[in-house]
């Protein structure tokens, strides 16, 4: 087991990504806790680890709430004993459909921002020096495609996982001698509830634009998950890995 004995924050896991990245982290070994919004299918989730022997701590967590950022930390120290890991899963957009920036009302592009770019950084804030005095972690954040390349009809989301791409970068210099790696993943369009809310016939034609000619599935990017927080990326630092069928390539 590539991660036996270490403890794991998941933001964002009662479902899709989040809940495929708490599963796989458990299934070699880690001891996880699993943030959401939703308690019901973080309980779920919660069932499912433990029904397959591993360990789970559910908590209620608003990631643009310091308050509650510091309770789940506090909680995972005081259960576990310490974090090696951070996932930084939360997020995305705050609109029910894509617009133009000119049509965005401003609670909305603010909204984003919270909950990718603000969420990211609190997070990340809580559980950084504990990481300092242990001499050691593993911090995954998310980024996007979009904040590569720039998404229209989502520039508010573009500019807050663009930011994600420029802490990540930043913080890994900072943390370059604290035994600690600071990367991002970068996913395409996986298949999720809101993709599935995407009319077919643009699934279609983003499916004809990807070089591999599916969707993304959760279980890929937990895959990307699982080797970043592994010994095995102990070499690699500041680094977005895009996970995106290669239709995103610039």
């Amino acid at each position: 087991m590539r991660l036996a004995d270490k403890v794991a924050i998941v933001t964002g896991a009662a479902r899709g990504i989040g809940r495929e990245i708490a599963l796989a982290l458990v299934r070699e070994g880690a001891k996880v806790t699993i943030s959401d919004l939703d308690m019901d299918p973080l309980n779920d989730v919660v069932n499912e680890i433990k029904a397959a022997g591993g360990e789970a701590l559910p908590c209620r967590v608003d990631v643009t709430n310091s308050a509650e950022i510091n309770k789940m930390v506090e909680a995972t120290i005081e259960t576990f004993g310490k974090i090696d890991i951070l996932v930084n899963n939360a997020g995305g957009s705050a609109r029910d459909r894509a617009s133009d920036f000119n049509e965005a009302p401003e609670e909305v592009w603010k909204a984003t921002l919270e909950r990718n770019l603000h969420g990211t950084l609190g997070c990340t804030r809580a559980v950084i020096n504990h990481m300092i005095e242990q001499k050691s972690g593993k911090i995954v954040n998310f980024a996007s495609v979009n904040g590569i390349s720039g998404q229209s009809g989502f520039v508010d989301y573009s500019a807050a996982k663009a930011g994600i791409i420029g802490f990540t970068k930043a913080l890994a210099k900072e943390v370059n001698s604290c035994g600690i790696n600071v990367n991002a993943i970068a996913p395409g369009v996986i298949e999720t509830r809101v993709v599935e809310q995407i009319p077919k016939e643009t699934i279609t034609g983003i499916i004809e634009s990807l070089n591999l000619n599916r969707l993304g599935q959760p279980e890929d990017i937990a895959n990307a998950v699982l080797y970043l927080t592994s010994e095995e990326a102990s070499y690699v630092q500041g680094h977005i890995l895009r996970v995106c069928g290669g239709g995103f390539i610039s």
